[in-house]
């Protein structure tokens, strides 16, 4: 029989197998006491199987490709719980040998699971509720115990906070007196690219040792524990360490830094063309970023930096562009192209495959619903358990559909009604689905200087930009 071998060990460190290395060494013995063939070794290490884990387990991955391929009889493990912690999976697994040669589940203590019969099926699925609900119980240990630690106003672990020593119990007074420096700034009217750009300078590090950048900057001056404060699920505990700053001032600068925001000197994510636009002087990618005009108005804008987020030097900072009059230019030039009803047919047919099996694969979740209900009728599972598989289903199935919506693709040509062209297409879509059409024939686009209202320019969409289109490349995809 040909055998794949699958070790994990998790983050929790089960103490029923040291290492991923041990796992390999027992699965290989049992097979060759067996007088099997090891065709695949897979391996993942230190990756929960629980669903409350979200790494994803690529050593698992590449064990389902084998199986799909073919290649694999029967699946040998130390435990089940090594394999599965997820129902769905398990489902998807029984599906998979339904239609390729894979006949079993087998542990190294001789206990196995024939996925072609109803009993093996169903101490399979027995198996891997018991570690669904040890999964659960250990959620469920761990939350009461963070719970618990936060009211007694315990730190929750985790990198050196800046401001404290490791442990977080004990003031490092050097980093305390940067962060009170910063925070008399900022309440001066200070910004804090200009903070970040001096710290950096002065040859200030981070916790880690590192740049300084407004973001991290950020994140540690609204933290509430500079302030003495533990917070857990929205709800707040005094700390058993001390302050570095009051919590009057935590809020001042909490609402301060969030107000930024909301007056637009961090704009939203509203461009069309992030980080597909190029400077064309030095080549770096120009920064969406709005510009305040007369009458307190923001105008979007696609610009060339200076310096980065930490202040330091970055691009030549000689190009800007009017964000709209370049949206427009290469709005009007895609959808020229994809007036080609050559063009859009090709790309379509050629996500067809990915589309075909995510639908299939879809459509094997709502049989495998409708072969449940069979099961609860037949006695093969009872309530409690169809309601449980029913549950694991139906969230497989909604990752299904969210699949189909990650391919770009699919999501782009194919959801196009067949009686809508393209731009009427256009017209009615959001800016993700507008991105992801882009995305698929153009490259970069890449603007290079020009003389300030050297030209007017005629939109297509019916508007009049000081812009000249020939100073604007657009880089196609083969």
């Amino acid at each position: 029989m040909r055998c794949a071998i699958y070790a994990r060990l998790s983050i929790e460190r089960e103490s029923s197998s040291d290492n991923v290395e041990t796992q390999i060494e027992e699965c290989t013995a049992y097979i060759e006491d067996q007088g099997w063939q090891v065709v695949h070794v897979f391996s993942d290490s230190d990756i929960s199987a629980s669903k409350y884990s979200t790494k994803p387990r690529p050593g698992y991955e590449q064990l389902l490709n084998a199986v799909r391929a073919g290649e694999v009889e029967c699946i040998v493990i130390t435990e089940m719980p090594r394999l599965y912690r997820r129902l769905e999976e398990l489902l998807e697994l029984m599906h998979l040998a339904e239609t390729t040669v894979l006949k079993r589940i087998e542990t190294t203590d001789g206990n196995y699971y024939d996925l072609s019969t109803g009993m093996g099926v169903h101490n399979a699925v027995q198996a891997v509720n018991t570690a669904v609900l040890e999964s659960r119980r250990t959620s469920d240990r761990m939350k009461r115990k963070r719970r618990a630690e936060a009211k007694a106003g315990k730190a929750h672990g985790g990198m050196r906070p800046y401001g404290y020593e490791k442990g977080g119990k004990v003031v490092n007074h050097d980093e305390a007196s940067i962060i009170c420096e910063c925070r008399d700034l900022l309440f001066a009217g200070d910004t804090p690219l200009n903070i970040v750009t001096m710290l950096n300078l002065r040859g200030v590090p981070t916790a880690q040792g590192k740049k300084w950048y407004v973001r991290n900057l950020e994140q540690v001056l609204t933290s509430r524990r500079i302030a003495g404060i533990r917070t857990h699920n929205g709800s707040e505990y005094p700390g058993d360490w001390p302050a570095i700053i009051s919590e009057g001032d935590s809020d001042r600068l909490r609402l301060l830094l969030r107000q930024r925001g909301v007056l637009g000197l961090r704009t939203p994510k509203i461009y069309l063309l992030s980080h597909m636009v190029y400077c064309g002087i030095c080549g770096k990618p120009l920064s969406s970023s709005g510009v305040f005009v007369k009458g307190g108005r923001t105008e979007r804008k696609y610009r060339c930096k200076a310096k980065d987020g930490s202040g330091m030097p970055y691009g030549c900072g000689k190009i800007v562009r009017t964000a709209e009059a370049v949206e427009a230019l290469v709005t009007e030039a895609v959808l020229y192209r994809l007036d080609s009803t050559d063009l859009a047919t090709a790309m379509r047919e050629s996500e067809v495959p990915e589309i075909t099996r995510l639908m299939e694969e879809y459509s094997a979740g709502k049989l495998k619903l409708r072969e449940l209900v069979e099961d609860y009728a037949s006695g093969l599972l009872n309530r409690e358990q169809l309601a449980q598989a029913k549950t694991v289903v139906e969230d497989a199935l909604e990752r299904t559909k969210a699949r189909l919506a990650r391919v770009e693709s699919g999501r782009t040509l194919a959801s196009i009604p067949i009686d809508k062209t393209v731009r009427e297409a256009w017209d009615e879509a959001d800016i993700i689905w507008r991105r992801s059409l882009i995305s698929l024939l153009v490259e970069k686009v890449v603007v290079y200087p020009s003389r300030p209202g050297s030209r007017r320019w005629e939109a297509p969409n019916g508007k009049t930009y000081a812009f000249d289109p020939a100073k604007v490349v657009i880089a196609w995809r083969a």
